[in-house]
């Protein structure tokens, strides 16, 4: 009976760890897949403005391989702003570091019919981030909108562009 019983402990033992190690290496697969937030940040938008070539940001520099990084940044944040349109808050949330994803409330933005942003600008940056200027606009249900200035953060984390920080700077035209 002892015999058995250690047997089967065995074999139980060895078919839960054989399913976690299946789990992690499923794991490690999915986050490395591309995600249709990823892919769209990671193509040129269309109107990118050029990049400015003066110093930024407190006198650091905007170094040679910036401009890619300019395309990079006002791509995914244009992305959010389809995403949260959309209701895709899954899309959306995948737009931030980790520690905004968990500040991220879907219900304040499922009062507006549309959010955009337009009129990115780089205001600054570093080798690892770069910091954005954009104005949004928020359209309600009955037809108000309200423009605001926000400044956006963006760091690259596995290549991947990622928003770190949002501020509210200004309205602009209010409600």
């Amino acid at each position: 009976m002892a015999m058995a019983k250690g047997w089967s402990l065995a074999l139980v033992g060895g078919l839960v760890g054989g399913l976690v190690a299946l789990g992690g290496a499923g794991l490690w697969w999915w986050q490395g897949r591309p995600t249709r937030l990823t892919q769209r940040a990671t193509v040129a938008s269309p109107r990118a403005e050029p990049p400015s070539p003066t110093p930024t940001g407190g006198g650091r520099t905007l170094t040679a391989g910036q401009p890619h990084r300019e395309q990079e940044a006002m791509a995914l944040i244009k992305s959010l702003y389809q995403s949260l349109s959309d209701k895709d808050w899954v899309q959306a949330r995948l737009a931030f570091t980790a520690a905004l994803q968990d500040q991220f409330d879907p219900a304040f933005f499922a009062q507006f019919q549309r959010v955009t942003v337009q009129d990115l600008r780089v205001t600054g940056g570093t080798d690892g981030q770069l910091e954005l200027t954009g104005r949004n606009t928020y359209f309600y249900a009955n037809g108000d909108t309200q423009e605001e200035e926000r400044r956006y953060t963006v760091i690259w984390h596995n290549q991947q562009p990622l928003i770190s920080d949002s501020r509210f700077l200004r309205v602009l035209k209010p409600r």
